[in-house]
């Protein structure tokens, strides 16, 4: 049994470890305050451009093929029209069947100038990018003028609760593990008699934290079993169901077969 002196500590330990995770739910409520006022002007910002990749590549060459097939087509039509208009009366006049050829330009062409239009583009983006930066600057500089109506009570609030947490939690509980939720944890584990001192209370929580990433293993390891076993069992159905099929086609050939073998042959003999 536990004397009173360890009750009372143990009562205390938990005390210290709920203001500690208090005090860190302060902060992170107080942080997600602050960056949700910058975000609501964060529209002033402009995006960054990005260079074309191998898909764009590919759509302006499918554009340009179009493109140029069809100003190919009404070059070809256009001339057997005029050629027809000219040689009329003429029978032994030859279309100018030539012209067809330039059907076969629209995709190298598109090739070509497709892959000139990305490299000229995308040569421009690291200028365009800094210009973009530029702009951000001052955009960021608007922002916080805009925001800071709304920070400035927060980041007062933060100032009290870093100066309350150098006060009283500086250096006392590891800084890996010093987030509202292993705090919370630690403090569960103390308050469920877990643990005595805070060593204790770290040491059930990586210890929960290694057998919770083995369950959490094991527990993909099972769904990736279920997930062959289903697949097998569905093969096993459709195999199955080929074989019967197979086997029922066989016994209904042979049965066909003895059929005509057991039928009477009528001989007629000439007289």
């Amino acid at each position: 049994m536990s004397s009173p002196q360890d009750a009372s500590a143990r009562t205390q330990l938990e005390q210290r470890i709920a203001g500690l995770f208090h005090l860190l739910q302060r902060f992170e409520s107080l942080q997600q305050q602050k960056e949700a006022a910058y975000q609501r002007h964060a529209h002033l910002y402009t995006p960054y451009t990005s260079k074309w990749r191998a898909g764009m590549y590919w759509l302006w060459v499918l554009l340009g093929a179009i493109a140029l097939t069809v100003i190919v087509a009404m070059i070809f039509f256009s001339a057997m029209s005029a050629w027809s208009n000219t040689y009329q009366s003429d029978s032994s006049a030859q279309p100018p069947v030539g012209v067809a050829a330039l059907f076969l330009t629209p995709l190298p062409l598109a090739l070509i100038l497709a892959g000139v239009l990305v490299a000229v583009r995308n040569g421009r983006v690291p200028a365009k990018n800094t210009q973009i930066e530029t702009a951000n600057q001052v955009a960021a500089q608007r922002i916080a003028e805009l925001a800071a109506p709304e920070v400035r009570p927060i980041d007062a609030l933060l100032a009290t609760a870093r100066k309350e947490y150098r006060e009283n939690y500086t250096g006392w509980f590891p800084e890996k593990y010093r987030n509202s939720m292993d705090v919370g944890v630690c403090w569960q584990i103390v308050h469920d008699g877990r643990a005595s001192t805070l060593q204790e209370a770290v040491n059930a929580l990586i210890e929960d934290q290694r057998h919770q990433a083995i369950l959490d293993m094991y527990a993909a390891q099972i769904a990736e079993q279920q997930r062959a076993t289903r697949v097998a069992q569905v093969n096993g159905v459709i195999n199955a169901s080929m074989q019967g099929a197979m086997i029922g086609t066989m016994v209904d050939q042979g049965n066909k077969t003895r059929a005509v073998m057991n039928a009477p042959v009528t001989v007629r003999l000439k007289k």
